[in-house]
């Protein structure tokens, strides 16, 4: 493989390709000078176990990247497939205190905005971060762990939120059926 082709893949192509990666959808929440921020991500990972750390990706251009790195603290929000709508309004449909008023949201040891009715919610201090691209990669150590309402996750891949169906207990590989509901 010629070592220059990751050089010749431009933004677009790389966002066509990451549509195929099947992601729970969260919402990225913080707090700062009595304002609560918050949006819609996919780019969310487990860093270790031992200590408890999450990563979060946010966009340099997003207003909820300046929260964070001024307050320290942010919450991931993992929500559940009746949350489309709360979903649409952190990724753009409502701005600022608006995109809150739908829900009911608490506060932990941190102070970010904690979603009541998420499937489980993460609420973190940031430990560390990093600038790549257009992005920061903030890793959050976790101070208080929440399990929320049971139900299923929101999933998002190619342009549509689905979630899991429950596969049979004896599917074996090659016989998967099509084991994703879309909304």
């Amino acid at each position: 493989m010629d070592k220059n082709a990751a050089q010749l893949v431009g933004a677009d192509q790389f966002r066509l390709g990451m549509r195929s990666l099947a992601a729970a959808v969260t919402l990225i929440t913080t707090a700062h000078a009595g304002h609560r921020y918050g949006m819609t991500a996919t780019a969310v990972t487990s860093v270790s176990a031992e200590p408890p750390a999450l990563l979060v990706c946010v966009n340099r251009k997003a207003s909820t990247h300046d929260a964070i790195g001024k307050s320290r603290m942010f919450c991931i929000n993992v929500l559940r497939a009746e949350h489309v709508e709360l979903s649409r309004a952190f990724s753009g449909t409502q701005s600022g205190e608006d995109r809150f008023r739908s829900e009911d949201w608490t506060r932990l040891a941190t102070g970010a905005p904690v979603l009541v009715d998420a499937l489980v919610s993460f609420d973190c201090r940031v430990e560390k971060e990093f600038a790549h691209g257009t992005h920061t990669l903030f890793i959050g150590s976790v101070e208080h762990i929440v399990a929320g309402k049971k139900g299923r996750s929101l999933l998002y891949t190619d342009g549509q939120y689905g979630k899991l169906a429950t596969l049979g207990e004896r599917v074996l590989p090659g016989e998967l059926p099509d084991s994703l509901d879309w909304i």
